[in-house]
């Protein structure tokens, strides 16, 4: 069985018939090209972008003005991914995997510049911001220049990683140098750090479910090709797997960013 990378489901009946072909990204997903419309090579995997999109508008009151880092930057992730899987082309997959590493900067930074907002802090905070920036940049080059996926796909694990170790960190953190009036003062910090894993418990349920729907559109593809042929459309849309991770990582990541607002106010 192929790598993940190295899996494509090219040669589909219209595949040749679109706006935008022939395709020319290294990834192409389970869902048949071009079988909707002729203007968008995937059609559920495009569309269900749009939860990234409405989930970053929606916490900014529908005004881009009031956008943060974190909401812009899924904002991007949201309009890059859509135009990936609506060409299938080289161009927009770069954009598309770029978008993912600035995402994952933008919750470094607002995690590693909690607490540095007064004004002795603010040339650490500067630093750090620069740092995380530069480093996602430089990432980003080398993906680019290298043009292979396991190379994103290893440095974006990476970044999920740390932001774990920091969230984590931050929500222990709650409770040192508190807590030292009444017992039920300690309860409630207490209680107040189980609500915050709790939440980021569910968080990461979110994305865990999301990648098991992305590599069953991968491996068992055909047989998703089957089950969708034999229930028919509409209902064959809701086997489109790869659409279910945009989905569930797009209220992952924005059930993150309010808990990370909560931390790192």
């Amino acid at each position: 069985m192929a790598a993940h990378h190295a899996i494509q489901y090219t040669g589909d009946a219209y595949a040749d018939a679109g706006v935008w072909s022939p395709s020319t990204s290294t990834a192409n997903f389970c869902e048949e090209d071009y079988v909707i419309t002729r203007y968008i090579a995937e059609f559920i995997n495009s569309i269900s972008n749009f939860a990234y999109i409405y989930l970053a508008l929606r916490h900014a009151g529908w005004r881009l003005a009031r956008l943060d880092q974190m909401s812009a930057s899924l904002l991007v992730v949201g309009v890059c991914s859509f135009l990936f899987h609506a060409t299938l082309r080289h161009g927009p997959q770069y954009s598309d995997d770029v978008s993912m590493l600035f995402l994952a900067g933008a919750l470094l930074q607002r995690l590693c510049t909690a607490g540095r907002q007064q004004q002795q802090h603010r040339q650490a905070r500067v630093i750090v911001t620069t740092a995380i920036y530069a480093a996602v940049g430089a990432m980003s080059a080398a993906y680019m220049s290298s043009g292979n996926l396991l190379v994103h796909t290893s440095m974006f694990m990476a970044m999920l990683a740390l932001i774990g170790l920091r969230t984590t960190h931050l929500i222990l953190g709650r409770r040192e140098g508190k807590g030292g009036g009444a017992s039920s003062a300690a309860e409630e910090e207490e209680e107040q750090r189980r609500g915050y894993f709790r939440r980021f418990g569910g968080v990461c349920a979110y994305l865990a479910l999301a990648f098991l729907l992305w590599n069953i559109d991968l491996q068992w593809c055909h047989e998703l090709r089957g089950l969708q042929r034999a229930v028919g459309l509409p209902w064959a849309w809701l086997l489109e797997l790869h659409g279910w991770w945009h989905v569930l990582t797009a209220l992952g990541a924005a059930l993150h960013m309010e808990l990370v607002r909560e931390l790192c106010p």
